[in-house]
């Protein structure tokens, strides 16, 4: 049985570790249009992600979602109306009428539940009404 060995050289070393350092030292980086396109792209995007990661961690006031706040409502009250009439009218869903007296009262500042032809009152805008 015969075997043959073969003998490895070295590939030579042009420079020195220590040079090509050395010499990277002084390159500069330059971003080319195309690369600044992309960074502002991707700066911009992630502008967007963290914006969207607040709107849905904190909640927001539906006026500065876009949603836009609803004015009250301005009535003047005719005869034979009464606030439980406005009530089963303009009471949102889940909210009973006497829940929305109390709310007409209060924003009102009426002192009780009886209203004359004439008044003015305003009714709270609450989503869900059913106008």
């Amino acid at each position: 049985m015969h075997t043959e060995t073969a003998t490895v050289l070295p590939f030579s070393q042009h420079r020195d570790e220590r040079v090509a350092q050395s010499d990277r030292a002084g390159v500069r980086l330059k971003a080319t249009r195309r690369g600044r396109v992309v960074l502002t792209a991707l700066a911009f995007l992630l502008g967007l992600l963290v914006a969207a990661a607040l709107l849905l961690m904190f909640e927001v006031p539906s006026a500065l979602a876009g949603g836009g706040a609803e004015e009250p409502v301005t009535l003047t009250v005719e005869a034979g109306d009464t606030l439980w009439g406005y009530a089963d009218e303009f009471a949102p869903d889940g909210m009973s009428e006497q829940e929305f007296v109390s709310e007409v009262r209060s924003l009102n500042h009426l002192t009780t539940p009886r209203v004359t032809a004439g008044q003015l009152i305003e009714l709270p805008a609450l989503e869900g009404a059913s106008h």
